[in-house]
Parts: structure tokens; sequence; C-alpha cells
């Protein structure tokens, strides 16, 4: 044993690997499985090389307790979205600080998750599930609405997200999805069919310890159309702390947290401000799927993935003597890489030529050098993520510009 505290990490992929290894300057890190397998695509963003401990909980799960317990960790957190409902369970069962085990499902499925916030009093948009395409069709033609979103029930990066305005696109979506094992190793048994909700789409990250929630960034979103279509995103740009809509905005995701009992740890949630208000989208208790430490701390001096730790230090004081609302002292806009074509992916040569742009602060690939792409129409087919920081606005204009006409060009 090294002497440091010992911290439990469940499910560290993607952005969650961030976290393990900045958690392990400070600590003795426990990885912990959720399940078995994990999809090789995000199996391989695991940071094996901090982990003093890899440990799988389906199929131990007593003896995974009994050995944890007998290291007496700091705190248990889902790192990604896929150990939400284990890092729940464990935090619970090990007397830790976290949150609540009896929410965790609605904290994941889409459809439980609207019905708890509705029943809290917190306004959501209409809804309904179903296994049978006739179903769907039926609550479609009663409710009255014009246009819906057909989604699974559980899944990540809008994959099988559909806008539909007829029924043959309803029963297109419907088809797409059903029984398909999507993203989360989980079968779409039921469709979920939801109000499409018109109005700007928000993004907004926060920390909460003990109920108290701090606001670490938030962004206002623009998609476009592609063929089939499918909304895909394009870019985000880090809202001014002062932006006239953030108060209505972070008020009604308080709320959502509350709903949710988001009590401890990171979320990330993700509405459309439509003319009667915000209304959710999703919220995810894990961390941003593009948390971005170095240029969140230029931007505004501090990140979500810092403020985690934050969030079960022994010192309270480290996370409560920081604002709740974040400051902002440098403007960003986090854009997503759209292939047009087939072929394998160019990054080294990409990455030469976007670093010329003015206000380029770095790149993340999805998808490794040679790989072969093909036309984005969502977030995972998008190849990577491209952060662009600086005082001007101008010059994020400018670089994104001419981003696109890289872009074009090599992809």
């Amino acid at each position: 044993m090294s002497g440091r505290p010992t911290l439990v990490l469940v499910d560290a992929l993607t952005t969650g690997a961030m976290l393990a290894r900045m958690a392990a300057a400070d600590h003795r890190i426990v990885h912990v499985r959720s399940r078995a397998r994990l999809p090789e695509t995000f199996a391989a963003s695991l940071p094996t090389e901090v982990f003093a401990e890899d440990l799988t909980y389906p199929g131990h799960a007593e003896d995974v307790l009994r050995h944890l317990r007998a290291l007496e960790p700091r705190a248990v957190i889902a790192a990604s979205e896929f150990g939400i409902e284990v890092a729940d369970d464990l935090a619970s069962r090990l007397g830790l600080r976290g949150n609540d085990p009896a929410l965790s499902t609605a904290r994941r499925d889409k459809f439980r998750m609207m019905e708890v916030l509705a029943a809290a009093g917190v306004p959501t948009s209409r809804q309904h599930r179903g296994s049978d395409l006739a179903g769907l069709l039926d609550w479609w033609r009663a409710s009255g609405l014009d246009r819906v979103v057909v989604k699974p029930l559980d899944s990540a990066g809008s994959e099988d997200v559909y806008t539909c305005d007829t029924e043959d696109e309803v029963a297109a979506a419907f088809r797409a999805g059903i029984g398909k094992t999507n993203l989360m190793l989980s079968a779409n048994e039921e469709v979920l069919i939801q109000e499409h909700l018109a109005g700007d789409e928000y993004v907004v990250n926060s920390v909460s310890r003990d109920g108290g929630h701090w606001f670490t960034d938030a962004w206002i979103s623009r998609k476009r159309v592609t063929s089939g279509k499918r909304l895909v995103y394009d870019y985000e740009d880090l809202l001014a702390p002062d932006a006239p809509e953030l108060d209505g905005i972070l008020s009604y995701v308080g709320e959502v947290l509350d709903g949710l009992a988001v009590t401890d740890g990171p979320a990330h949630t993700e509405l459309i401000l439509t003319a009667d208000g915000p209304r959710l989208l999703e919220t995810g208790a894990r961390l941003s799927g593009l948390a971005n430490p170095p240029a969140l701390h230029r931007c505004t001096g501090a990140d979500q993935v810092t403020l985690t730790l934050d969030c079960h230090s022994p010192d309270a004081e480290r996370l409560r003597g920081r604002p709740r609302r974040y400051e902002r002292h440098e403007s960003a806009r986090c854009v997503n890489l759209l292939a047009h074509r087939e072929l394998p992916l160019p990054a080294r040569a990409l990455e030469e030529a976007l670093q010329q742009l003015p206000a380029f602060q770095s790149i993340r690939f999805r998808k490794p050098e040679g790989t072969l792409t093909r036309p984005t129409v969502d977030l995972n087919s998008s190849p990577g993520v491209v952060f662009l920081v600086h005082r001007d606005p101008a010059e994020i204009e400018n670089s994104y510009k001419l981003l696109r006409e890289i872009e074009r060009e090599l992809l």
C-alpha cells in the first residue's frame, strides 16, 4: 500500500480516463468494471497504466465489496455513463457520499427520467414508450403533435435519434432502433417517442456536493441537418456567465438535478430553451464527454474534471469557496469534425493544418490515424472535436471558417 488514499472509479472510459490520470497524482486508483465486457471502442481508452487494481463487479459483487471495505476508499465515482448504476450501488453499500441508488435507473432511462421529473413538478416534454409500432403511432395521432423525436431509451452519442414529421418516418426510425444492441450494450426492447422541442439547445456541466450545485460551464449548441433528416452537432459556444437566458436555464437545471437526486459528483445536462421555458433533453450523472481541462482553465479558471475530485475531498472548502456560476476570461468554441466521404482518417495531416489557426487550442480524435471514416450522421461518426479558444470572438469565427475549409479538403 502506498499510503495514498484510495479512490474507486467505475468505468473510467473516454473523459473518465482524464479523471483517472488526474486523480492518480494523489490517490491509489482502484478501477471497477460495471460489466464483464465493455465495448471495444470505449475500452481502448481505459488508462490501465494508472490502476493499482482493475476489478469486475458482475459475478463478483460480494468479493469486490469485501475487498473495497478493507481498502477504506475515500470515494466512489462514476467515471462514465456506463458506470452510473454500479457507482451508486457501491457508494451506498460502502457508506460513502453518492447519489441515491433508488433513482439510478431514472438517471439512465430517458423515459423514467422524464416521469420522475414530471412527478416532482419539473416541466418536461410529452412522451410515450412502446415495443410495437402501432402503439407509438396511436399515441402520436392522439397527441396532436406535428413533429416528434424517436430514439432509444438507453443509448449515447445521438445514436438512432430521428426527427419525424410523417408516420412513414416514425416507422423507419422504429425499425432502425428496435431490437438493436446499442452503444451501452443494452438491447432496444422498446423505443421512446417524444414531443419535438423547438428552440435553441444548451449544454450545462456541473458538479454537486451534499445537494449543492456548482455550474462549471454552459454552452449553446448549433446543429445542421444531414441527408435523412439527421441532426448532427456542428459546434458549441461557451456562454458568457451574464448571458440573459442563463439565469432561467441554471435555475431549471438545478430543479432537474434535485428531482433526479443528483447530490454528489458531476452532471452533464442537455436542454432546449422553448417559448415556454427550458425543457430537458437528458441529464447524465457523469463528466461531459467533451471535458477539456486545459481549455476550460484558460476560459474559466476551473474545470469539471478537477472540481469532481473536489466534490469528494475531505476539505469541503475546496469546492464551497468557489463561485456557484463560472466566470469567463476567454471565449471558446467546441467544433465537431464532419466527415464528408469514406477515406482513411488523415489525423496527422488534419492536426498539422489546424495548428496554424489563430484560435486553435487542441484536437481530440475519436478514431485513430488511418481508420476508415464514413459520412457523419451523429456524434459517433464524427472523427473528432476541435477546441478553439481566444480572447477575441472574431478570431474564433475566422478560425472556424478556415477549419471547415480544411475539413472539406481532407475529410
